[in-house]
């Protein structure tokens, strides 16, 4: 009896789990989790997104520093590629996969284009924000015009001195209407970035160890580029002080520090990746953060510093232009590619 007993409880635990024991901590995910690791991780990120995003910012405010703005333009550029594909190959493709895993109850099951929904809800979102902002925009504008009309501007000028004064005021503002822009687009950008990057450290933060160190070493590369893309948005907004610049470089190099120790403190308290609350809330941040990151990339940077309407970039000569999207389409590539280990 005693032999028969011993090889059914043999039979049990060599039988395979069944799906909903999947779906439960065991408390195996923390046998290759190295919590030194995770710390020095912290440092080294926000050395290399604070390093990315300043060199641009420090080219723009020192001489001595300065780099000429072929290679920042490159740089941002290739940072561009890099947001896209990073939409479309790495965050995307988690938030579908989150929000269709079998841990997941039936009622979440009956429709699989969640992740899509949540995407295109973000970008929709994104299109309102930014037409509201620039409505705000364009009410500041009217009312300067009013302001100096009133201040003697009233009569039409009689004489070609005038001529060009006024023409300059009217060139003055429109120099304005395109600052706001900008600081419209990079505000936007450092938003969805920001959101990206602390998704990104939580799952740094709460990952079990076995592809850790290829995940961080891939996300360095990553985060460099996409912090000088940034800072090259951020050097452009011609504060009349540095510090607005300096908090924007900050804010985005703590991003990803803060959600890998959110991911700690999660881990710690024994956390459940298979969990209803964990696979919903994960799927729906990454699918708004793919939406926001897509709208940005293809709107604001690619429609907005290189598409037909920005006069600067068509008015650059072909091999420049050609640099330009040849450093976009190695951006793209290059996180493609590293898609494949991470």
């Amino acid at each position: 009896m005693n032999n028969l007993r011993g090889l059914s409880q043999n039979i049990q635990v060599r039988l395979p789990r069944s799906a909903s024991n999947s779906c439960e901590a065991t408390g195996e995910e923390s046998e290759l989790y190295n919590l030194k690791l995770r710390f020095v991780s912290i440092f080294v990120l926000f050395v290399v997104s604070f390093l990315g995003a300043s060199i641009p910012v420090l080219s723009a405010c020192i001489k001595r520093l300065h780099i000429p703005s072929i290679i920042i333009n490159t740089g941002k550029f290739f940072g561009t590629g890099v947001i896209l594909a990073t939409a479309f190959i790495h965050i995307l493709p988690a938030a579908i996969d989150a929000l269709t895993d079998e841990c997941l109850p039936e009622s979440w099951k009956d429709y699989e284009a969640y992740a899509g929904l949540f995407a295109m809800l973000a970008i929709l979102a994104m299109q309102l924000i930014e037409i509201i902002a620039h409505h705000q925009l364009h009410r500041v504008l009217i009312h300067d015009i009013n302001v100096v009309v009133e201040e003697g501007h009233a009569q039409p000028p009689t004489t070609p001195v005038e001529n060009r004064q006024q023409h300059g005021h009217s060139h003055g503002l429109s120099l304005l209407s395109d600052s706001h822009n900008h600081r419209i687009t990079t505000y936007l950008l450092e938003f969805g970035i920001a959101i990206h990057w602390v998704l990104i450290g939580v799952m740094l933060g709460i990952d079990d160890g076995s592809h850790f160190v290829v995940l961080f070493i891939t996300l360095c590369f990553h985060q460099f580029f996409e912090a000088i893309a940034l800072g090259a948005q951020i050097s452009q907004l011609n504060n009349k002080s540095v510090l607005p610049a300096v908090f924007m470089v900050i804010f985005f190099s703590l991003t990803t520090p803060v959600g890998i120790a959110i991911g700690i403190s999660v881990h710690l308290n024994t956390y459940n990746p298979k969990s209803l609350a964990a696979l919903v809330t994960t799927g729906v941040l990454d699918s708004v953060s793919s939406g926001i990151l897509i709208y940005v990339a293809l709107v604001n940077l690619m429609a907005g510093e290189m598409g037909v309407g920005a006069h600067g970039f068509v008015a650059l000569k072909k091999h420049v232009k050609f640099l330009y999207f040849v450093a976009l389409y190695l951006g793209a590539a290059f996180i493609a590619i590293l898609g494949r280990w991470a």
